[in-house]
C-alpha cells in the first residue's frame, strides 16, 4: 500500500523544532518550551510508527534499515565532531559520553557518569530508537499471535507512566526519570495508541473539527512549569497525542497554518537542526546574555549543511543499496520512516 503523505504532520514537526530553538535560545516564562517541543516530536513519532508497523505492516527489516539510514549518518558525523572538539579542548573523559551517544545509550549513561553537555540532547534519540525496537517486537508478536494490540499498547504506556510517577515520588529529578526509555517511552506509545484509536479514518469523509486545537491547548496547559512532571508526561502527553492523531480532520484554517512554507521547511530540516543546535545552545547558556542568542543562526546553517551534504545523500545511498540487495531494482520504497 503506498504511503499517504500528510504535509500537516511536517508542519507539526516544524513547530516541534521551533519550540526547541525558542526554548534554548530565547526566554520563556512559565513553561519549558524546549521540553514541550520534544514532546511534540515524541507523540508524532508514535503516530508515524503505528502507521508504518501496524497499519501498513512494513516488514521489520525494511523498517529498521530505513530508521538506521535516517538516523545514523548524521549522528555519526555529529558525534565525531564533538569527539574531536573534546580532544582538542583536553576533555578526554567526554569521549565516553560521545561513545554512549553514538551507541544510543546516553540516556542511561548519564545516570552514573559525568554528563557531556554537547551531546546531552541525544537522550531523546535514545528514547525514540529504544521505543522503535519495542514497537517492532510488538508488531512481530502481534502478527504472529493476534492479541488485542490497542490494549497491550495502552497497558505498556500506563506502566511507563506509573514508572515515572514512582521514580519521581522517591526523589528522582526530571533528567534522572524522564530521560529514561523505560519511562519516557510512554510518550511514543501514547502517540501510537491515539493514532490507532482515533486517527485511522479518512479525513476527507469527516466533518472538520476544532478538536485538535482544543486538545493542543489543554496539553499546553498541562505542560506549564507548575504542573508536576508525572502529570505533564501522562495526561498532558495523552492530550498532545490526541491532537496529532486528529490533526488531519482539523479545519482548513488550522491545516493551512501548519502547512505554511516556513513550518514545512523547518519540518524537513528538524532532525539536522536538532542535532547541531546543541553545542551552540551550550555556548549560549555559558555566555548568559541576549546577544549570544544569535548563535541560533549558525546552528540552523550548520544543520542545513549537514542535511544537504550528509543526511540526505547517505540516506538515499544506503536505501538504494538495501533495495538492490532486496531485489527491488534500485527503486526506493517511500515510507513515513524516511519523512
Amino acid at each position: 500500500m503506498p504511503s499517504r503523505h500528510l504535509p500537516v504532520l511536517d508542519g507539526w514537526r516544524g513547530c516541534a523544532i521551533l519550540l526547541v530553538l525558542v526554548g534554548h535560545f530565547a526566554t520563556s516564562r512559565g513553561i519549558n518550551l524546549g521540553r514541550f517541543g520534544v514532546e511534540f516530536f515524541f507523540v508524532l513519532s508514535g503516530r508515524l510508527m503505528a502507521e508504518i508497523l501496524f497499519v501498513r505492516a512494513t516488514p521489520l527489516t525494511t523498517f529498521f534499515v530505513r530508521r538506521a539510514s535516517r538516523i545514523y549518518p548524521a549522528l555519526i558525523c555529529f558525534v565525531l565532531a564533538m569527539s574531536i572538539l573534546a580532544l582538542v579542548t583536553g576533555h578526554y573523559r567526554q569521549l565516553y559520553g560521545c561513545l554512549a551517544a553514538v551507541t544510543l545509550t546516553y540516556n542511561y549513561y548519564h545516570l552514573w557518569f559525568d554528563e557531556v553537555p554537547n551531546v546531552d540532547h541525544i537522550w531523546s534519540l535514545c528514547v525514540e530508537e529504544h521505543s522503535y525496537i519495542l514497537l517492532g517486537v510488538i508488531a512481530l508478536l502481534w502478527h504472529r499471535f493476534g492479541f488485542p494490540l490497542l490494549s497491550v499498547l495502552a497497558v505498556l504506556a500506563a506502566l511507563a507512566c506509573l514508572d515515572g510517577l514512582v521514580s519521581t515520588l522517591i526523589g528522582g529529578t526530571y533528567t534522572q526519570v524522564y530521560w529514561r526509555s523505560d519511562v519516557r517511552s510512554a510518550s511514543i506509545l501514547l502517540g501510537a495508541v491515539a493514532h490507532l484509536k482515533f486517527g485511522r479514518s479518512d479525513p476527507t469523509s469527516d466533518r472538520p473539527s476544532w478538536q485538535p486545537a482544543f486538545l493542543l491547548l489543554a496539553g499546553l496547559a498541562l505542560n506549564v512549569n507548575a504542573v508536576p512532571d508525572p502529570i505533564k508526561y501522562s495526561f498532558g502527553t495523552a492530550l498532545l497525542a490526541g491532537a496529532v492523531a486528529s490533526l488531519p480532520r482539523a479545519p482548513a484554517a488550522l491545516r493551512d497554518g501548519l502547512t505554511s512554507t516556513p513550518l514545512l521547511l523547518f519540518g524537513a530540516w528538524s532532525y539536522a537542526i536538532y542535532l547541531w543546535q546543541q553545542p551552540f545552545y551550550v555556548l549560549h547558556d555559558a555566555m548568559g546574555d541576549w546577544v549570544s542568542a544569535a548563535l541560533v543562526l549558525p546552528a540552523i546553517a550548520l544543520g542545513m549543511a549537514s542535511l544537504l551534504l550528509i543526511e540526505r545523500p547517505m540516506r538515499d545511498y544506503l536505501n538504494r543499496l538495501f533495495d538492490r540487495a532486496a531485489g527491488r531494482g534500485g527503486t526506493a520504497v517511500k515510507s513515513f520512516a524516511t519523512s
